[in-house]
């Protein structure tokens, strides 16, 4: 989300989707949280996307931090 538009609930928006979308298709989302396209905490990143139902990855044989399994 550009810098001017964070804030305003669009990442929030987007995240709805997203989840929606990978439970309707019962598929997991795996991913790592990460500065690199701007955001200024990982730590918020990782608080954030709890909020979506995402936990720590404990399956090694994927390289991501964070999953969220499908939920019905």
């Amino acid at each position: 989300i550009p810098k001017e538009l964070r804030g305003e609930g669009y990442g929030t928006k987007i995240m709805f989707d997203v989840v929606n979308y990978a439970d309707s298709v019962n598929k997991p989302i795996f991913l790592t949280p990460s500065t690199s396209y701007g955001a200024t905490s990982v730590n918020r990143l990782i608080k954030f996307y709890k909020q979506f139902g995402f936990t720590k990855n404990k399956d090694y044989s994927v390289t991501h931090l964070l999953v969220r399994h499908p939920q019905q």
